[in-house]
């Protein structure tokens, strides 16, 4: 009967222990899912964070404003073997037309920009003088580039009638800046009016600018947009 007693005894103990294992692989377990559970929280929160402020429209507000203030420009080369000769346009004029500006290169080399948007003191002008002979045309080229006059026009608009410039864009509220060596360029660029509070996102363009006679010049335009 004592050894009965001794092995029940003995049973129950190593029962006792098997159950208290048991009881810390399922709170180790548990441990481990909860803890699993709040990184997956934490990671969601952010997430989620980090989506609302990339969900901000810039690509939209920068190509509706890139859009508005660029225009089509041709680009023609010429080169001359001397700098003593001259060119001319007459055989591709009705094919690309008169309204160009030249632009000087060098004694030998011209561009040669077409556009709807020059100096009409300057249109359709070629600086050098003489019989054209020993030239060659180069491949014409058209590219979309800011024009400077079309963000003067933009700026006004904002300026003047921000909301239904807004509306005519079909673009949440925004402001623009353009800079030249980090200096804001004041001609180019608008003072918004962002409120406390809101999520602004901000983006940074480098932007080539014509004028109307044929500069071209680099700037940076940062663009905001918030809601």
């Amino acid at each position: 009967m004592k050894i009965k007693h001794f092995q029940a005894f003995i049973f129950q103990k190593e029962n006792i222990k098997m159950n208290k294992l048991g009881q810390g692989h399922v709170e180790i377990i548990l441990s481990a899912t909860l803890f699993i559970g709040f990184l997956i929280f934490v990671f969601i929160f952010l997430n989620s964070s980090l989506k609302s402020g990339k969900e901000l429209p810039v690509s939209k507000v920068q190509d509706a404003i890139i859009d508005r203030i660029s225009s089509d420009v041709g680009k023609l080369s010429v080169a001359v073997t001397s700098s003593n000769n001259c060119y001319s346009l007459g055989q591709v004029n009705d094919e690309y037309g008169t309204n160009f500006v030249e632009t000087i290169d060098n004694q030998r080399k011209y561009t040669i920009y077409y556009g709807d948007f020059f100096d009409n003191n300057i249109i359709g002008k070629i600086s050098c003088s003489g019989k054209p002979e020993d030239y060659k045309l180069g491949t014409y080229i058209e590219e979309s580039i800011i024009v400077y006059d079309k963000i003067l026009e933009l700026k006004q608009s904002y300026d003047n009638n921000y909301e239904s410039l807004k509306n005519s864009l079909n673009i949440e509220d925004f402001s623009f800046q353009f800079k030249d060596n980090g200096q804001e360029i004041q001609e180019l660029s608008v003072k918004p009016n962002i409120p406390e509070n809101v999520d602004v996102a901000s983006k940074d363009l480098t932007v080539r600018v014509i004028n109307n006679k044929a500069e071209i010049k680099e700037f940076v335009l940062n663009i905001k947009t918030w809601n």
